[in-house]
């Protein structure tokens, strides 16, 4: 109506924006982890939970994963991220490689395989765990665990970027690690990453200790 000339002014220049009360993020804290851990009543339960743990991945992503994405000697993964369609580079701590090598020796697969790395338990056991099936599969993990509180995939990125903040980390520093692009110009045009700078993230604030 101002571009039109049928009025002067903007009338709802003169509203107080709406104040909403903003809720704390969601995470889990180190007690929560260790309590889901008493749900694991599977090899590939324990493996799951520490891989999302260790990478934050979305659960789209987890599908894609073979064991030969995997390089068992440094960690490193590289994961297609489902929602930015683009690679990106994740980490994997000695935690993580435990229990997803534990993992694999009961399904006796071999590190190079081209197997999806998370596949059913029951049936056909080379057939891979989807997205829908990684959701209940920690979803069930939370509940034999008892625990009182919803637990799904994205929770794990949730609290892996909050684990960053916490240990000293920047937002940017838990954006890169999630995969997020950058929000300024510099960032997403001039500015080149690599992945030692992924890693050393990783190392600095993911990893467990």
């Amino acid at each position: 109506m101002r571009k039109e000339k049928i009025i002067s002014e903007n009338p709802c220049d003169g509203i107080e924006p709406y104040a909403a009360a903003e809720k704390p993020i969601e995470h889990m804290e180190a007690t929560d982890m260790e309590k889901l851990k008493l749900g694991c009543t599977h090899k590939r339960d324990r493996a799951l939970i520490e891989f999302m743990r260790s990478t934050a991945a979305r659960r789209g992503e987890v599908p894609l994963v073979k064991v030969c994405d995997v390089d068992f000697r440094t960690g490193k993964l590289i994961i297609f991220a489902e929602k930015t369609q683009k690679y990106r580079t994740v980490f994997l701590d000695d935690v993580a490689l435990h229990y997803i090598q534990e993992y694999l020796k009961d399904r006796n697969v071999p590190e190079g395989s081209r197997e999806p790395l998370f596949t059913h338990i029951r049936g056909d056991r080379t057939k891979v765990l989807d997205v829908d099936g990684v959701y209940s599969s920690i979803r069930d993990i939370a509940k034999r665990a008892g625990m009182d509180r919803r637990i799904y995939p994205h929770l794990f990125r949730k609290t892996t970027a909050t684990n960053i903040c916490k240990r000293g980390g920047s937002v940017d520093a838990a954006g890169e690690y999630l995969g997020h692009a950058p929000r300024n110009v510099t960032g997403r045009h001039y500015t080149y990453k690599g992945d030692r700078h992924v890693e050393q993230i990783f190392r600095n604030y993911v990893e467990a200790v």
